[in-house]
């Protein structure tokens, strides 16, 4: 048998790779890693996004804490669906964030759990349905919710569903809804590849939750097929989704990702939905001050999203009715 030691690998599926290589397209995992160079519109290479901060206690709480630590983040995410909240705590959690400087990013609802038309949503098979919305009622009512929430001052909203996000992004060009309203996809829309991250572009998305495991390569052509998609890449993750923490990758991550916000603090849970007491809270903000810290000591060149960027989701100041804490 000839020594063959040193040659490279033939690859299979290799029509197809040529073919996608050849159309810009990603075609292979194995890839030289490159720094992105891109940043936010108003400059700025990463920010920092914190999930499930569903409640105005829970964000006294975090704001508190995080204020204690010294640390700073760009927005805050609540994910259990703004439908559950009445105006006078929308508009107190949203005065608040303006008062400290923090963006916040409400989900849109009724979600499926929540519809009584969605069924099939509750049954063995309804993984599958994801969170998407399956009657013309829940697709109006929704876009209620988007009117009522920008309306309160609210500059970000969290979609499920790519319908409803090519709507909102209709509705916004239209003048519906505000010009500088910020449109994100969930991580439950699956956007687990390149392809289907300029699809969500293309419809409206101006960021998109990625999928949990996916590699750098992946984000890498993600970030090239869809440059005009700010990506928020979760770097620890829920025991139920994993729980894997990818705290070392950060510093490739806002290379690779730039324009980009790092999404910390899911593995103080193990359930999105689990109760969040001042332990988990300590725990998250524990997570952002660790991830941080491992980003400063790699010693890359790496800018914070700009105070004027549209995408931290600073709340607008609506009205004058003062905050109800109680």
């Amino acid at each position: 048998m000839a020594d063959t030691s040193g040659t490279e690998v033939m690859r299979h599926a290799s029509r197809a790779r040529a073919w996608l290589r050849d159309n810009g397209l990603p075609y292979s995992d194995e890839i030289p890693l490159r720094v992105s160079g891109a940043e936010f519109d108003a400059g700025g290479h990463y920010g920092v996004e914190v999930p499930v901060v569903n409640s105005l206690r829970v964000l006294e709480a975090t704001l508190g804490m995080l204020r204690a630590e010294g640390l700073a983040v760009t927005r805050f995410n609540e994910t259990l669906g703004a439908m559950l909240l009445s105006d006078s705590e929308v508009t107190d959690m949203l005065t608040l964030c303006r008062e400290n400087d923090v963006g916040m990013v409400l989900a849109l609802g009724p979600r499926p759990e929540y519809d009584r038309k969605a069924a099939f949503y509750r049954g063995g098979f309804g993984a599958s349905q994801g969170r998407r919305i399956n009657n013309n009622d829940a697709l109006a009512q929704t876009v209620e919710e988007a009117i009522r929430l920008t309306e309160l001052g609210c500059r970000g909203l969290i979609a499920y569903d790519l319908g409803v996000i090519r709507v909102l992004k209709e509705m916004r060009g239209a003048g519906v809804l505000p010009a500088d309203l910020m449109i994100k996809a969930s991580s439950h829309c699956a956007v687990s590849n390149p392809v289907t991250a300029r699809i969500y572009q293309e419809n409206g998305a101006d960021s998109v939750t990625t999928m949990h495991d996916l590699g750098l390569a992946v984000l890498q052509d993600m970030r090239r097929v869809a440059p005009g998609l700010t990506m928020d890449v979760p770097v620890d993750v829920y025991a139920t989704k994993g729980g894997f923490i990818r705290f070392y990758e950060v510093p490739e991550l806002v290379q690779i990702c730039s324009p980009m916000m790092l999404k910390i603090g899911a593995s103080a849970q193990s359930h999105p939905h689990d109760p969040v007491n001042a332990n988990t809270i300590a725990q998250r903000v524990q997570r952002v001050a660790l991830c941080l810290e491992y980003l400063a000591r790699s010693g890359i060149e790496a800018r914070y999203v700009s105070h004027a960027s549209p995408h931290r989701c600073l709340p607008e100041t609506i009205g004058s009715r003062p905050p109800c804490r109680s």
